[in-house]
């Protein structure tokens, strides 16, 4: 998979995060609030900043690989 750039992965991640705030029982929900209190706000203290091309959340990259299921 290759990278994405800072933008697109600071978009999709608010997207992750919209969707795991609007339900309660969301399985990726606890995740996405580990990785916004381990990181305190920072895109680079954050799991998708971890690894290069901001490949290191796998919530972000599902949202990246459904967006461009839809695109197609």
């Amino acid at each position: 998979m290759r990278g994405i750039s800072r933008e697109e992965a600071i978009a999709l991640c608010a997207k992750v995060r919209e969707q795991n705030q609007a339900s309660l029982a969301s399985p990726s929900r606890p995740l996405c609030w580990q990785c916004q209190q381990e990181s305190d706000g920072e895109v680079d203290g954050s799991y998708m900043a971890r690894k290069p091309g901001f490949l290191g959340c796998d919530l972000v990259n599902r949202q990246r690989t459904r967006s461009e299921r839809v695109r197609r």
